[in-house]
Parts: C-alpha cells; structure tokens; sequence
C-alpha cells in the first residue's frame, strides 16, 4: 500500500488536538475540525468559569518541536540504511535514533562488533560477575596485554605450576630446584635462562593465576554460554576488556532508560552499526540529550503518544504541522493548562465535560478508554522505577552458582517489567474501512456514492482496471480506504495492495458483482476466517446512465435487485464451507446511487438515491462499526496495553516461586555449609599437626646417626639433605591443597595460596669441627704420649751415660731394661690418658652437636607449625568472610525477590482496572450501565470473569454475552459480587498466588 496515499494531512493536528483533550475522554476520530472547535470551546469555558488566569503551560511546544526534529532524523536514518541495502522500518529508525544521541556510542561501537543479540540483553549482574565477583581470577587476565611476562609464553601451562613453584623455592644448589628450573625453561623462552630463580617463582605465581582465570571462565562458560563466550581471552590479546566495557556501557544505558531494550539489541547488527558510524559522520543528527520529563500532565501525554504518530508523517507535512501549532500554541497551551486543572476545578470540570456531549458520533461514543490505560500505566510506572533501585553484591557472590542464578532470573524479571511499563499503548487514529473486490467489481463508484462525490474520474469503464493503488477519502469519523481488485488474472500486486489495506483496517466492505470467481472465493475466506467485521454488499449493475433508465429504477427497483437473493446465498455457501457464521449481505445499487447525485431533477435524485438502498448500507455500517469495530479497537488497545504486563506476570508467577525456593534453601543450608567447611578445615588442620609431630618424634630418634655423620667442610650440605628429606614443605603444600580440595568439593574458590619462607643461611645448623677419636687417631696418640713419658723419664734419671758405663760389662741389655721399667710405665700411663681426654673431647662435641641440632630442629617444627596455624587461620578467615558476604548477599537478593513480588501484585491489579475499563467501555457501547461491573479479571480456564450486583447479572450477561463475547474471548462468566472488595471470588485467589 502506498503510505502517502492512505495518509491524512490533517490526521496529525487531530491527533495532537486529542492529545491534549484526551482527559475529556475524546480522541482523533472526532476529525481535527471539530476538535478544534472543542479546543475553542474549552478556552471560553474556562474563561467563563473565572480560570482566565490560568498559568501557560508555556512547555508545549518544546514537545511538539522535539516530536518533529526527531521524525526528521528517523526519516533520513531510513534514507541513509536504503543507500546502503538495508530496508529500516519505522521502529527501528526510532530506535537507531535512541542509539544515536548516546553519549558514548562512537567509542563503544568497534568494540561490540560481532557481539551477539542474547549477549547485549544479558542480565546486568551477570556482567558484573566479570567485573565485580572473579576480581581475583578475572584481574590478571583483564590487565594480561600489560602484564604479561614475555619471558615465558610458550608450553608452560602443561607443567605442573604448584610444583615448580615449590621446588624453585628451594635452594638453588638442590637437586630439586635444578630440576625444577630446568623444566621451565624447557617450556619457555631463551630469554627466560637470564632470570634467577626468584623472578621465576614470581612470572609462575603469574602463570597460576591466569590459569586459575581460564577455569573460572570454563565454570561459567558452563552455565552462561551465550553472554560469555564472546568476552573469554584468546590466545593473541587474552581478555577483551574492551568488550566488556562496551557491554557494560550498553546495558547500563539500557536500564537507566536512556534506550530501550529493543533499540540496544540493534546493536549487535552490522548494518545498523554502519549506518549509525555513517549518520555520526556525515549527517547533522541531534545527539544532545532528550528533553528532561516533562512537569505537566499535558506535556507528558504528548511526549508519550505524539512521536508515534509522527513517525508516520511525510517531512514536508511535519513541518507544515509545526508551522500550524507555533501560529496557534497559545490556544494550545491555555487548553493544556485548562486539562491541568480541571481535577481541582469542579465547575471547570463539569462544563468541560458537557461540551464532549456535542462530539457524539454515528458510529458511537468517543473512545475514552485510551486516557485510562495511560493513567494505569502511569501510576505502574512511577510504582516500579520508584521501586527497582540497583543492587550491588560481593565479590563472593559468584562462590553460589544458585544464588547467581537466582539473581540473574531476578534481574531478568526486573527488566521484562521495566520495558513492559515503558511501552505505552499506541496513539489510535480514524476509523478505517476498506472496500475491498473483484477487479471492476464497482469499489470506486461505491465509495463516491458514499461521500457524495458526483465527479466521474476514477470510475472505470470497459475491461480495463482504473484502480491500482490503495487511496483513502473521508466521510465524517471514518477513513474509507479505496483498494485495488483482486483476482486480476495479469498482476497479482493489485491483490497485495488490497490484502494490506483489509489488514490494517477496522471494517471491511467486500463488494460483490454478478460472479464470485475461485480467486475471490479464497480471498473472502480469507477475509472471514481473520475475525474482521465485514459487510458483504451485491453490487446491482442494471444501466442507469441515462435519465429515462434512472427514472425507471426509481419507479420499479425490484426488478433490479431480483438476483440478490441468489447471490446472497453463494456468500452464505462460502462462508459456511470455512464454518464461519455468513455476514451480513446488502443488495446496493452504486451506479444508481452515484448518478442519483449527479441528475438534474432534485426529487429524481432522491427517489433513486433511496431506491438504491444506500441509505440502508450507511445504517449497517454505522451500526457494524459500533457493535464490532469500535468494540475490537477497543480490545485492541486493552491488549496493546496488557500484552506485556500480562507476559510479565505469567512468567513471574512461574518462576517467582522457584526462586523462591532456591533462596530459601540457600538461607538454610549457609550455615550448616560454613560448619562443615570449617570442621573439615579443623580435622585437616589437627591431622597435619600429628603428621608434623610423627615427623618431629622420628626426626628426632635419627639424629644421633645424623650428628655422628655431621664432619668435614660438607656437614652444612649433609644437615640440609637431612632437613629437605623430612619434607615438611610438602607437608605445608598437602594441607593448602587439602583445603582448596574441600573447599572446591563445596564449590568454593580459597584464592590465597600458602606461601612457604625462603630458608636464609643462619638458619642452618652451625658444626664445629668434631675431635678425632678413630684408631689412628688414638694410635698416634699413644705413640706420641708414650715417646714424650720415655724422653722425659731418660732425661731426669741420665739413661745415657749409665748405658755408656755399662756396656763394658758381661750383660748390657739388663741394666737397659732395669733402668727403662720406671720410663715406660710412665709412658703407658700418658697413653691412656690422652686417650680418655680424646673421649671425652668427642663426647662433649657429640653432646653439643645433637643439643644445637634439636634446637634447631624444634626451631624449624615450631616454624612449620606456626604457618600450618597460619594457613589453618587465613582459610578460617577466608570462608568466614565469604559466608558473611554471601549471607548479606542473600539479604539483598530476598529484598529483590521481595520488591518484584510485591511489584508482580502491582501489575496483577494494573491487568485487573485495564479489563475493567475495557469492560465497561464494551458494556456503554452495548448499551449498559458502566457502572454494573463492579470488577473483572482474567483467569485460567475461565477467560473473563466479571463481577455484577446479583440484581444486575441478566443486564449485564445480555449486553456482553449476546454481542461482544467473540470479540473478547471465547468464554465470560458473570458472577454476583458480595460488595465487599476484600471477598475473592472463586478462582480468583488462584490467579494471584
């Protein structure tokens, strides 16, 4: 359909107008002439009734403006995305435009690029989870492009980190830290061989952290794979920090309502992305900010309905509008002043009120149900944002894949609210018919006979079409759309151009003539089988071009409209072939009709006008459009209104309770979780103590075979084999890894790591050289002691000279002997003597040595034990800290759950006044009381139920049930009401629980 054509120059002051008058309960189908009649009016009243005072709105035309330079941008961003192949609808140039006058999108947009939809609607607290609860995981990787040591970055993850990090602490001359360093270097760079052994420990601690980063994103990959896939590291860059920033940014903008969800997921398009960097570039689009909320009820509902309205407006129109409101805005602002203050002005308000008596239309009352869905939605509004304030959580929070989950589906539920409320029912224009037919079927003669345009343009004549795009004329409230014919056998685009208007309009007019073909056939079924309220006309054909032949239907139009009847029963054969009730048919003479106004003679004119029974078409017309189409406008709108709302609820009724539930057994099993964590922290600890006693007690018994060993320049390397072979570093190591291992198997991070001190040289056992007691040793000893006694003993008693004197006797030897027994006793006695002393030497070392070596091993047990205590204490510390955190966690998840379930009662009554406006409204149109319905609600199995004096249920269920019961659903239920609010009816507890 041609949009030009269908649309009203004059459509967009008449919706303005009722904008503004939209509290008198008028809207735009009253035609833009009479309401600005009304807008007159209700500046005299005013005026008379003491308000010629009134403060201006003086705000107005700011809105009006912003409405206008708004749909300008949007229709050169469609004129933009069409020069680059991409065919932009209405809405999504309204929603590029949201993006466009972000702060920020310029920077953000390369970065998002590839980004998918379900990642940019992700929950925000789940994108907290990169930023606020992995802090010690996420950080090394999110700073990895600065901090990465370049020295090692080849195969180093495939070693054993903790490993190598225990060895490499050791002493660089040991065997395991050679080893050690050897393996690292092996899965490393050259470059790495010039570091020292420390400054390996410190890029592995590096290492080991960015490894426990990518086990981190593995365990949420597993539960968030679709918003956190596109943010995990890759081997180039490692973390798009940038990534996440752009999605923080998008999402934060998202929920602060700078944009709307549905604007923010064009993000993740290509081609919007292109043509927003086009628009940035090369085109003058407005990004400052939208105006503040406006401080006037006026201005808001202008704010709130005027943009969707303009979207639809041609540029040269809109600015001809503009033109038009700034010549009149004092008019304008005195009557949004006068709608203002109606509420405090009784007098005011009822003269307002009398004047839309005279805006009575033939197709019904004015639809006043738009202004109470705005008020509705409104006050729900104000509820939910006055409501939903943000939460911020620990960096523990992330230890509970429950409570993440319950927080993820809490925030989900809160932004499906948000953006229910957001959206406001849609501005509704005139009423629309469509006349719809067989190609020269008569469609264009009927609708001039309708408006009472005697002109022949346009009529065709022969075989050859003359209607082939959609055109729209106007008879008093109602837009009467001009379709194409169907079942041309040369071109089906005729067809489409009709198909659209029949379904974007209220009423459908089939016209029918002489045949009904099998491609009209389908295309009526089609029509039937929509719902839409239809009106079936016979065209009757008979020549009437002439006066003589138009004077001779006037006298005898039977004759004319004897083949109805047969005609009226091949409409109701094709309607009951579907099993739809047949509509209603109309036998209507056009062609007289419309020569009947051209005809000279005046009461010619009028007997042929009666006797081609379109007076009769006029009064089922109207009377259609008041007991079908109005009605379904009117649903229309309720459900326009309540789609969302109603969406919102159902899912949280479903799943309200689940996390209900979920918190509730997480409220109940933290404490006995964080008792059992800390009992086996206790029972790890005290069993690592008696181990490290066991060590201390066996130590102990080997030491005399250790000190005995302990001499020579290598006794400092024999004790540190000694020490490094109790392993008490691994001992330290099992306890760290036991308690990570319990804490993993709660699913729990400890993210400090035991850290063993380097051993300084002081702290070795110091060996003073032991005294040599071994057989040479005391051989040489004795020899030495007894050569000194024999030496000393000749000298005293001058052996010398008496062997000289006795070598002249017979026996020389006897008097040596005689004279050395006293010497060489002696001797024997220094022998034994420097023998005990060298005894009792080695004792005394030996006593010395294993009492400094069971100081110094007490010393290194008591070391061991003090960091065994000290790891016992940080991981106490730790899951204490993390409970805590996570206890105040679900404190502030349970007053969310408890905010969306007081706000999911909240939209439980906005559903509940939206039906019972619409309701009412049905009931008025019908012809009954407003004021019988005490109150309805929608319930499962029972689609409507609705509440009645018990005088007044056969009323009420004869005004609903016998005409608009297939307009609202397929069931209603009248029931008596108690006339107590309180009182549920049956059911209808149910439906709120």
């Amino acid at each position: 359909m041609d949009d030009t054509a269908v649309n009203d120059r004059t459509s967009l002051r008449g919706e303005v107008l009722a904008l503004l008058l939209e509290p008198l309960g008028v809207d735009a189908t009253t035609g833009p002439a009479a309401l600005q009649r009304l807008a007159k009016d209700v500046d005299a009243v005013a005026q008379a009734c003491g308000c010629a005072g009134l403060p201006l709105s003086g705000s107005t035309l700011r809105w009006v403006s912003e409405a206008v330079a708004a749909c300008v941008e949007e229709q050169e961003l469609v004129r933009l995305a069409t020069a680059r192949g991409r065919t932009l609808t209405p809405d999504g140039a309204r929603f590029l435009r949201e993006l466009m006058r972000l702060e920020g999108v310029r920077s953000h947009l390369q970065a998002l690029d590839g980004v998918p939809v379900e990642a940019l609607r992700a929950d925000l607290a789940a994108v907290a989870i990169a930023e606020r609860l992995l802090p010690g995981a996420l950080e090394p990787c999110r700073r990895a492009d600065q901090e990465w040591p370049k020295e090692i970055w080849r195969s180093i993850r495939e070693i054993d980190i903790e490993g190598a990090l225990t060895d490499l602490s050791r002493r660089r001359i040991t065997r395991q830290a050679a080893d050690a360093r050897e393996l690292v270097l092996r899965h490393s760079v050259s470059a790495a061989r010039d570091l020292r052994n420390r400054d390996l420990v410190t890029r592995l601690e590096k290492v080991r952290d960015f490894v426990a980063a990518e086990k981190s994103y593995e365990a949420v990959l597993s539960v968030r794979p679709e918003w956190w896939r596109w943010l995990g590291p890759d081997g180039r860059s490692g973390f798009r920090s940038d990534r996440c920033d752009a999605l923080v940014w998008a999402i934060k903008a998202r929920d602060t309502g700078a944009v709307s969800g549905s604007a923010l997921g064009m993000l993740a398009d290509d081609s919007s992305r292109a043509v927003i960097e086009h628009g940035l570039a090369t085109t003058p689009l407005s990004t400052t900010a939208a105006l503040a909320a406006p401080a006037t009820s006026s201005a808001a509902r202008l704010v709130a309905g005027l943009p969707a309205v303009a979207s639809r407006t041609a540029l040269n129109e809109l600015r001809a509008f503009e033109a038009w409101y700034t010549k009149n805005v004092e008019l304008f602002d005195r009557v949004a002043a006068a709608m203002d203050v109606r509420r405090t002005k009784p007098d005011l308000r009822e003269a307002l009120e009398s004047l839309v008596g005279e805006l009575a239309l033939p197709s019904g009352a004015a639809d006043a149900s738009r202004s109470a869905y705005r008020d509705i939605q409104s006050a729900l509004r104000a509820e939910v944002e006055g409501r939903l304030q943000p939460t911020s959580y620990s960096a523990h929070v992330i230890e509970s894949e429950d409570l993440v989950g319950a927080i993820s589906h809490i925030g989900a539920l809160e932004r499906e609210l948000r953006d229910a409320v957001r959206a406001m029912p849609a501005v509704r224009g005139r009423l629309l018919v469509a006349i719809a037919g067989r190609t020269k079927s008569g469609k264009t003669t009927l609708r001039k006979a309708l408006t009472r345009d005697a002109d022949r343009t346009g009529i065709g004549r022969g075989a050859h079409r003359t209607t082939r795009k959609t055109s729209a004329f106007e008879l008093g409230s109602v837009t009467y759309l001009d379709t194409p014919g169907v079942a041309a056998k040369d071109d089906d685009l005729d067809a489409q151009h009709a198909r659209a208007a029949c379904d974007i309009a209220d009423v459908v007019i089939w016209n029918y003539a002489d045949t009904l073909r099998d491609e009209e056939s389908a295309e009526l079924q089609r029509l039937l089988l929509s719902g839409k309220p239809l009106l079936a006309v016979v065209n009757v054909k008979e020549r009437v071009d002439t006066p003589d032949r138009l004077q001779l239907f006037a006298q005898r139009p039977e004759r004319a409209f004897a083949s109805a009847p047969g005609h009226a029963v091949r409409i109701d054969q094709v309607s009951r072939a579907v099993g739809v009730a047949p509509p209603v048919v109309l036998a209507v003479h056009s062609g007289a009709a419309h020569e009947a106004l051209s005809t000279g003679d005046r009461e010619l004119g009028d007997r042929a006008l009666r006797a081609s029974r379109l007076p009769d078409l006029e009064r089922s017309l109207a009377q259609l459009l008041a007991e079908r189409a109005i009605p379904l406008r009117a649903v229309r709108l309720a459900e326009g209104v309540r789609a969302p709302l109603a969406a919102f609820h159902d899912r949280a009724v479903e799943e309200l309770p689940q996390i209900g539930l979920a918190l509730g057994e997480l409220e109940r099993s933290a404490p006995s979780q964080r008792a059992a964590l800390l009992d086996a922290f206790r029972i790890a600890g005290q069993k690592t103590r008696d181990r490290l006693e066991a060590k201390r007690h066996h130590a102990k018994e080997r030491l005399p075979d250790v000190v005995r060993d302990l001499n020579g320049v290598d006794h400092a390397q024999r004790w540190s084999d000694f020490i490094t072979g109790l392993e008490l570093e691994g001992l330290v190591s099992s306890l760290g890894d036991e308690f990570e291992e319990e804490t993993r198997k709660r699913e729990r991070v400890l993210r400090a790591q035991p850290s063993t001190a380097e051993r300084q040289d002081d702290a070795h056992l110091r060996v003073r050289p032991r005294p040599d007691a071994t057989v040479g040793g005391l051989s040489a000893a004795a020899a030495k002691g007894a050569a000194t006694a024999l030496l000393t003993s000749f000298a005293a008693h001058g052996i010398a000279k008496k062997l000289a004197a006795g070598a002249s006797t017979a026996n020389p030897a006897v008097v040596v002997v005689s004279y050395a027994l006293d010497p060489l006793a002696g001797a024997a006695k220094a022998v034994s003597s420097e023998v005990d002393r060298l005894r009792q030497a080695k004792d005394r070392w030996a006593g010395e040595t294993t009492a400094a070596a069971e100081a110094r091993l007490d010393e290194l047990f008591d070391t061991v034990e003090a960091q065994l205590a000290r790891i016992v204490y940080d991981a106490t510390a730790q899951v204490d800290a993390q409970f805590e955190a996570q206890s105040a966690d679900i404190r502030s998840t349970r007053k969310r759950f408890e905010r969306v379930r007081r706000l999911r009662s909240s939209v439980r009554s906005a559903l509940d006044a939206v039906d019972l406006v619409l309701v009412r409204r049905l009931l008025a149109l019908a012809g009954g009381d407003p004021a019988a319905i005490r109150r309805v609600r929608r319930t499962p199995g029972v689609e409507l139920r609705v509440w009645t004096d018990v005088s007044r249920i056969a009323e009420v269920r004869a005004c609903l049930q016998d005409q608009f019961v297939d307009v609202l659903t397929e069931r209603i239920e009248i029931c008596p009401d108690s006339g107590s609010l309180g009182t549920r009816g049956a059911g209808e507890g149910k439906a709120d629980d």
